[in-house]
């Protein structure tokens, strides 16, 4: 997939900004605060992506919302994608047409490797599961219909507990029903997803990476239910099930948010990524757009080449830093304005 125009208004600090960017492997340069990492954003939002911002904090100070419009070519043809963010939510049009926002996902889309994925290695559960969610959400529709009746369910079960514990088989029932299908569909992805991550992670680093689930749940899942009764009414809520399971990621064997280094936590985060974005080319028959932000400064030497090695041949990727690598086409950008050769 290839993106052909990004158009932005009174997203983050810009009032308007709009980009035609080369096709294959580019970098973007500029200095600090130049809004290298803002473009990545937007292209990454548009496309149906996630950052690491609330959507009040991605509109202009003083405005009430963003809006970003897109332009991507597909092996299928060409398609517009057009959001508008306001802190109250998304809306979301796919050729003018009002979409959720997970019909995006039915397109390549783009992965966004930035300096913050070593919180999904280091940082707390929530962070790893929210990840995996995700993740699955891009490859099956079914798993994210299941997570939403699954936290409905949840939502309705801990209002009982809250409100002393009666009448709480049907919704023991519902939420087993549920997280029974939502946790074997987590094991299967990762049954596919783990070779493609541990292969990536070897070109990356010398120390043999693996992923786990440490699941809440052993056995029956109505039984780890009512095990845990008593303790659930005392505490009002819900302490078994696929919102309280962990994805571990494990360096040597052992837990990664214990033991690794921040650099060999940087490493996983990257293999992450990059597994990602191989299984992704591998589901849709094409690759998505690659987005890799402070490429110069977050990765060391022998990363920055696994890097160019993997993004070089693919239809479009960005590396954006304060420098670019030899031989590579040179965008450059600063005050939020972009100029490419022959643009």
């Amino acid at each position: 997939m290839r993106l052909l125009l990004l158009r932005q208004k009174n997203f983050r600090n810009l009032a308007f900004s709009a980009f035609r960017p080369p096709q294959g492997l580019f970098a973007l340069v500029g200095g600090n605060a130049q809004g290298k990492t803002g473009l990545l954003w937007g292209i990454h939002l548009v496309l149906g992506g996630e950052v690491r911002a609330t959507l009040g904090d991605l509109v202009r100070f003083g405005e009430e919302e963003a809006w970003l419009f897109a332009e991507v070519e597909t092996e299928l043809g060409v398609f517009r994608v057009e959001q508008r963010l306001a802190p109250e939510g998304r809306m979301v049009f796919l050729n003018e047409k009002a979409v959720s926002l997970k019909a995006l996902w039915e397109l390549p889309g783009s992965v966004l490797v930035s300096p913050e994925d070593v919180e999904v290695v280091l940082g707390a559960k929530e962070e790893r599961r929210g990840f995996l969610d995700r993740l699955i959400g891009r490859f099956s529709r079914r798993y994210t219909a299941l997570l939403s009746a699954y936290e409905k369910a949840l939502r309705q079960r801990n209002a009982l507990l809250k409100a002393g514990g009666e009448g709480l088989q049907a919704w023991d029932r519902e939420l087993a029903r549920y997280g029974e299908e939502i946790m074997a569909l987590r094991r299967r992805f990762l049954r596919r997803f783990l070779p493609t991550f541990q292969e990536v992670h070897r070109s990356l680093a010398s120390l043999e990476a693996g992923l786990t689930l440490e699941e809440t749940v052993r056995g029956n899942f109505l039984e780890a239910l009512a095990e845990r009764r008593e303790e659930e009414r005392e505490r009002g809520q819900t302490l078994v099930g696929p919102h309280r399971d962990d994805l571990v990621f494990l360096l040597a064997g052992r837990p990664a948010h214990r033991f690794a280094s921040r650099g060999e936590a940087k490493a996983l985060a990257l293999a992450l990524r990059l597994a990602e974005h191989r299984l992704l080319w591998e589901h849709h028959g094409e690759a998505p757009l690659l987005l890799v932000d402070e490429w110069s400064e977050e990765l060391d030497e022998a990363r920055r080449r696994a890097v160019l090695a993997y993004a070089q041949g693919l239809p479009q990727a960005v590396l954006a830093g304060l420098w670019a690598p030899e031989g590579v086409l040179v965008c450059t950008m600063e005050g939020g304005v972009v100029l490419c050769p022959g643009g």
